[in-house]
């Protein structure tokens, strides 16, 4: 099968990045011509294309017709399906608040796939469709990459702050004392080097614990480590058996923000680590989230998708002009949609040029006010010295006489 696979960048190692890669490299290996397509290019664009996977920029250079479009994001995805107007397509969501990941409608689209089972119903209910019509696909882990080269420690010693915003320096000094408290020395990504951040299967190993959520608390399950649920403004407490088909419903996420979040609640958990529970959760991460069973579920998908569209009814002229009406619709719809965007992207920018005149206007004022300022503080200073200079001649007899001498002149 012929597959194009849509992203808004392919630029950084990043979660959607990524997962085109790791999908696209899955399909080479078994036989699937596969390109990816995507207006912003870079590092992973490169990784692609040494993977003789062809990147394109532009749809007009893709070296096949593709006989599925596997889309992602809808201003690459909508792209796509105009450039190809005979070829089906699948949607892939990643996220149910980023403006990127919003789901267009298309009568080409004719199936959905959300990374986690609340996305899928949300999905469903949003855009009004048959539960057949949306796929979970969890979230997954390449299980060769990340090789779970570690067992968990009776005794915790080091943990890592890993993705969900958790690497802010502010977090990690809001939660340090926690740590502390159990002799468990705290670290965050920011501490890793080049060669940590490019292969986190080799440094995740090092860790007892990491705090983390979606595709990076599976990655570090899946190399052992003890995980606790967690991202900048919420936690939910460690992974276990018990509760991994619960956290696999919401994306191993917090689902809601939760302001008392603090380094006394995470002194709690971390008082219940349990060893024997981290280890069972990497092994149901190993066994149930694996990249190969998601591409196996997601090639069936494809192609039950492509043999849906093959097998429709030869259209007839009129058919075409109902499919062709169809897809303007959709097209009118979308493009009403993003105006409203891209109009309110536009008043930001109007906004944003209107205030930057604003701070140069006001750092001048500021420039001017500091050097008339830096005047008054000198002649301040000036006067000073006048003062002192006038106690000490008030202070001796000849001074006394010569400011007498210069009064009398004065009133000449």
């Amino acid at each position: 099968m012929r597959i194009l696979i849509t992203n808004h960048s392919l630029a950084v190692r990043a979660g959607t990045e990524l997962v085109v890669y790791e999908i696209a490299r899955e399909l080479q290996l078994r036989g699937h011509e596969v390109a990816a397509y995507s207006s912003t290019l870079g590092e992973v664009a490169e990784l692609l294309s040494a993977s003789s996977i062809p990147v394109l920029k532009q749809l007009d250079a893709c070296p096949f017709k593709p006989d599925l479009i596997h889309a992602q994001h809808h201003l690459d995805a909508m792209t796509a399906l105009l450039a190809f107007p005979e070829t089906p397509a699948v949607y892939h969501i990643h996220g149910g608040t980023p403006w990127v990941e919003r789901p267009p409608v298309h009568p080409r689209i004719l199936h959905y796939i959300a990374m986690c089972q609340d996305l899928a119903d949300s999905t469903r209910i949003h855009l009004g469709l048959e539960e057949d019509q949306v796929t979970n696909l969890p979230n997954w882990v390449d299980t060769n990459r990340f090789r779970g080269t570690r067992s968990p420690s009776a005794k915790p010693e080091r943990a890592l702050l890993f993705g969900g915003g958790l690497g802010e320096p502010g977090i990690a000094a809001k939660l340090r004392p926690a740590f502390e408290h159990h002799h468990i020395r705290l670290e965050t990504t920011a501490d890793w080097t080049e060669t940590d951040r490019r292969t986190p299967e080799l440094a995740l190993p090092r860790y007892d614990i990491v705090l983390a959520s979606g595709r990076s608390a599976l990655e570090a399950m899946a190399s052992g480590c003890a995980v606790a649920i967690a991202n900048y403004q919420s936690f939910i407490g460690w992974a276990r058996a018990d509760n991994f088909q619960t956290l696999q419903r919401q994306n191993f996420s917090p689902k809601r923000a939760d302001p008392g979040f603090d380094a006394s609640i995470l002194q709690s958990c971390l008082a219940a680590y349990d060893a024997e529970a981290a280890r069972s959760a990497t092994e149901m991460t190993r066994t149930q989230c694996t990249l190969v069973q998601a591409i196996d579920r997601l090639s069936a998908l494809h192609e039950k998708v492509v043999r849906t569209w093959q097998q429709q009814p030869v259209r007839h002229d009129q058919d075409r002009l109902t499919q062709a009406d169809a897809e303007r619709r959709a097209a009118l719809v979308y493009l009403r949609e993003l105006a409203v965007a891209v109009r309110d992207v536009e008043t930001l920018h109007v906004t944003n040029r209107i205030q930057q005149k604003q701070v140069e206007s006001i750092g001048k004022e500021k420039d001017k006010l500091a050097a008339e300022l830096a005047k008054l503080e000198e002649k301040l200073a000036r006067s000073g010295e006048d003062i002192h200079l006038l106690k000490k001649l008030r202070g001796h007899w000849l001074g006394r006489l010569a400011l007498s001498w210069s009064r009398r002149g004065n009133g000449k």
